[in-house]
């Protein structure tokens, strides 16, 4: 476990990339504080949030898995001390929620964090 403290006027780092994806990696141990993903889908779809350095394969279990419902966005919020992810933090849809599935291109992602220790990986988008 870290020792992440708490500072009531601190910003974390953003990271967002244009366009639409299925997915997004952030590799090594961060400090989550929270995300908001936007599904353009025209159907039902869910998202998967898994601590991971790379995105698993379809059939993986997630951590935490929700519903998203036709074009909608949802958001998570660890704030303010933030949840923390050991190896990094892969979300993406699955056309399942209960397994990895993953679905098409049709997500946007935005995510508030901060590396502990990134073990030298960049931070790359998986689609």
């Amino acid at each position: 476990m870290s020792s992440v403290v708490y500072q009531p006027d601190y910003v974390p780092t953003n990271f967002t990339l244009g366009g639409l994806r299925a997915s997004i990696v952030l590799p090594g141990h961060l400090v989550v504080y929270g995300f908001t993903v936007t599904s353009t889908n025209a159907g039902a779809q869910s998202l998967l949030v898994f601590d991971l350095a790379a995105l698993p394969a379809d059939g993986a279990v997630p951590l935490i898995g929700k519903a998203l419902a036709v074009s909608d966005a949802v958001g998570f919020s660890w704030a303010p001390q933030g949840r923390e992810f050991t190896q990094g933090l892969v979300l993406c849809n699955s056309s399942t929620l209960a397994t990895k599935t993953i679905g098409a291109a049709d997500c946007f992602f935005d995510v508030q964090y901060d590396v502990i220790s990134d073990g030298g990986n960049v931070v790359s988008a998986e689609s």
